[in-house]
């Protein structure tokens, strides 16, 4: 190991988004990785689209109490006189303000409640010819259900998603049938949280349909096409694009510092030679420009019997810092990795299954894994660098440790009529050594907890993230009425922990 390899870099994460696509260079045939992290030479990258925020209506239903206030007799009903409705809708509006901020959304918030029949007929008509992305209504009393079926009913028809809040602590009658496909039923007490994480559905899928994943594949020409569903543009290019800027980048001093912030980091550099090492820097300065040069959101790309140029290392710095990067050009699994870095804002571990029958567990293994599990802010888990295992060339892969006993979810989306999720929930049992157990560098050892044979587990390169979010999975396929595979799944509701 040279010198070089040792220079002192903090983390293991490479640049932040906004740093990597900030400038790239091809020119003269040479790459070169400029002091932030970003490509950089002559300046001829395109500048990054701007996605359009997901737009979202937000409306408030109850009678005010100016209505009754005067009256003698006036009813109020449930949740009682004394609730204060207007007070709370000041309240929710400034958190609903906040969180537009933060997931950059657009949020219109109707000042006026829909306080009678006629309010509700005006928003359904105004639903049904805007077609914004998303609805919320957020109910403050118990008798104006009717005008929320109102609203509702002008929303499926229009195809548009409803967070359907019901904030009241006591709601007398029955709820189910609002647990239905396009709809995010919530009846909890000043529970922002669980309408953020509503919004967040929103966003997501606003930010997918805007996305570009690139795919590097044999192909002759390029071409696009568009998944159906989530509306990610695929974008093909020859592998050829990605050996030619390989083959002329230019390994430069904060490439170095790049590299060292995985060599100083990693509990061993094991049986590798400086050339791997260096080989895995072009990797990502290829990889890097370009997707700048296509402005893509993500990659994928037909990487295996690639030699040398395999791209292990920068695949785990790339979704170390939520730019979803994939193996063997497996487009499923490059959804589910796009899919579920905009929902949950972590990286998934993207593996082949196995099972240990005795112990009634389940293996994922694979040779790239990102080391930040809880996401770009979280901390670096204990990592290897090492060789690829299932070839003699030398080329470097990765090896990372998961927690025991952490919790964890696993994803699978399938595109079709409907698409499909399919999702387990799980808690790691260990992360083993190589050897003796087989597989690839990266191998977990998991406990399915919501299936009764871990067997049950279907799908080849399914997606393991870090943390409990089967629900928020769950509801996503429910908000957008796509069908819950949940293979073997005997529990309750799916959107129920």
């Amino acid at each position: 190991m040279t010198q070089d390899h040792h220079l002192r870099g903090g983390c293991g994460c490479g640049c932040n988004r906004r740093d990597f696509l900030a400038g790239s260079a091809l020119a003269a045939g040479t790459l070169a990785l400029g002091p932030l992290g970003v490509l950089t030479g002559a300046e001829t990258s395109k500048p990054s689209r701007r996605k359009e925020p997901a737009r979202v209506r937000a409306a408030f239903v109850y009678p005010p109490s100016k209505t009754f206030a005067d009256n003698p007799n006036g009813w109020w009903s449930w949740p009682g006189n004394q609730f204060d409705a207007e007070g709370r809708q000041k309240q929710y509006t400034a958190a609903l303000r906040d969180m537009g901020k933060r997931l950059d959304v657009k949020i219109d918030v109707d000042k006026a409640p829909v306080a009678n029949s006629k309010d509700a007929k005006r928003l359904a008509g105004e639903v049904q010819s805007q077609k914004p992305d998303g609805l919320l209504l957020v109910l403050f009393h118990n008798r104006s259900l009717h005008m929320v079926d109102l609203i509702l009913k002008a929303a499926e028809k229009a195809g548009v998603p409803v967070i359907f809040y019901i904030g009241l602590g006591v709601k007398h009658g029955t709820i189910t049938r609002y647990r239905r496909a396009g709809v995010y039923l919530i009846q909890s007490l000043d529970n922002l949280e669980a309408i953020e994480s509503g919004l967040r559905m929103i966003a997501a899928k606003k930010h997918l349909a805007q996305s570009v994943l690139l795919s590097i594949t044999e192909a002759k020409e390029e071409r696009e096409t568009t998944e159906a569903f989530l509306g990610i543009r695929v974008r093909v290019i020859p592998y050829r694009r990605y050996a030619e800027a390989f083959r002329g980048a230019t390994i430069e001093k904060a490439a170095r510092r790049w590299l060292a912030r995985f060599t100083d980091g990693a509990r061993e550099v094991r049986g590798l030679e400086q050339k791997a090492l260096e080989n895995a820097v072009r990797a990502h300065l290829g990889l890097k420009a370009l997707l700048a040069e296509e402005e893509a959101d993500a990659v994928t790309m037909k990487c295996l019997r690639r030699g040398m140029e395999k791209p292990c290392l920068s695949f785990a710095a790339l979704n170390n810092n939520l730019i979803p990067a994939t193996c063997e050009n497996d487009l499923n699994a490059a959804y589910t990795q796009m899919l579920g870095q905009r929902l949950i804002g972590r990286p998934g571990f993207q593996h082949n299954p196995a099972y240990e029958t005795e112990k009634n567990h389940y293996f994922g293994s694979h040779c790239t894994c990102a080391t930040r599990l809880e996401g770009p802010e979280g901390p670096d888990r204990p990592f290897l660098l090492r060789r690829f295992l299932h070839s003699n060339e030398g080329s470097c892969a990765i090896q990372v440790f998961w927690k025991g006993d952490e919790p964890v979810t696993m994803v699978h989306y399938y595109p079709g009529q409907p698409p499909t999720l399919d999702v387990y929930a799980g808690r790691v049992v260990t992360s083993h050594e190589m050897p003796p157990v087989g597989g690839c560098t990266t191998n977990v050892e998991v406990e399915i907890i919501d299936r009764a044979d871990a067997c049950l587990v279907k799908g080849h390169h399914n997606l393991l993230f870090c943390g409990n979010f089967a629900r928020q999975f769950r509801l996503f396929a429910v908000l957008y009425g796509m069908k819950l595979a949940d293979t073997g799944y005997t529990g309750p509701w799916p959107a129920c922990r």
